[in-house]
């Protein structure tokens, strides 16, 4: 049996790591930022971890503005490429993938179609366990910080810090993004399931009403990617690949999407 291959994959492993640094330095960030409130008489210490700061600011603007002008686009230029190679039968590169589109259509815009009803899929279920793990994330920062206003000890600067923290970063900006991106596929999920259950019924070619609602779902699909900027988690595809695979072999049952062409 062929095993799943993805020449893409090295690319992603790079985003991932350098998005992991991004992680660690906000956190760094915010450590630092604190705890420079707390040093304000020991102005030697105070220097240097303000210079630490600044340093891991600079760091965290640089890789973070790479990722989402530079690298994640780049990568999701190859994924259009190869999502396109892969529908229509026509080579527009030299890479190929392996057991990662799972149906057996003729070249076409169904093919298309189907290709971006799996994608859309896997992308929803993705980015909702992604997204439960920023909403904890998000809650405990949130509760830190209203903990701090509300307690009336609680220093005006020290307040300030913190919402510069919260508020300046990407952090919350992030987590909208993925929010969204998880609510739109699972909006064109939806629409293509509506769709191939509409057209399991028929036995005619595809008519230029339901190729332009194929072309529709896959600028949507595409679009919503680019505005989010989102990498999707490798560790959470693989942990729910299996239980995923078999939901959409499942659909694809159902909805005949095999046999149909």
């Amino acid at each position: 049996m062929e095993e799943r291959y993805d020449s893409l994959d090295k690319h992603y492993l790079i985003i991932e790591r350098l998005s992991k640094t991004t992680t660690i330095l906000f956190w760094v960030n915010a450590f630092l930022s604190i705890a420079v409130f707390f040093v304000n008489d020991y102005l030697t210490i105070k220097d240097i971890l303000l210079f630490v700061f600044t340093l891991t600011t600079i760091g965290y603007f640089v890789i973070e503005n790479y990722l989402s002008i530079f690298e994640i686009p780049k990568v999701e230029d190859k994924r259009r490429v190869h999502l396109l190679t892969n529908s229509l039968n026509v080579p527009l590169d030299n890479e190929r993938t392996m057991k990662y589109y799972n149906n057996e259509l003729e070249p076409s815009l169904l093919k298309l179609g189907a290709n971006i009803f799996e994608d859309s899929l896997f992308a929803e279920r993705v980015t909702h366990e992604m997204a439960k793990r920023k909403r904890v994330k998000i809650v405990l920062f949130i509760v830190l910080f209203l903990i701090a206003i509300i307690i009336r000890t609680t220093e005006l600067e020290l307040i300030s810090i913190l919402a510069q923290t919260l508020f300046a970063s990407t952090f919350i900006s992030a987590y909208i993004r993925l929010e969204v991106l998880h609510s739109k596929n699972k909006s064109i999920f939806k629409y293509l399931y509506d769709i191939f259950l509409f057209h399991s019924q028929k036995t005619n070619e595809l008519d230029e009403k339901l190729s332009a609602k194929l072309l529709d779902c896959f600028v949507k699909y595409e679009s919503a990617k680019a505005y989010s900027g989102v990498k999707q988690d490798s560790k959470v595809f693989h942990k729910i690949n299996p239980q995923v695979t078999q939901e959409w072999e499942e659909i694809k049952r159902s909805l005949n999407i095999e046999g149909t062409n």
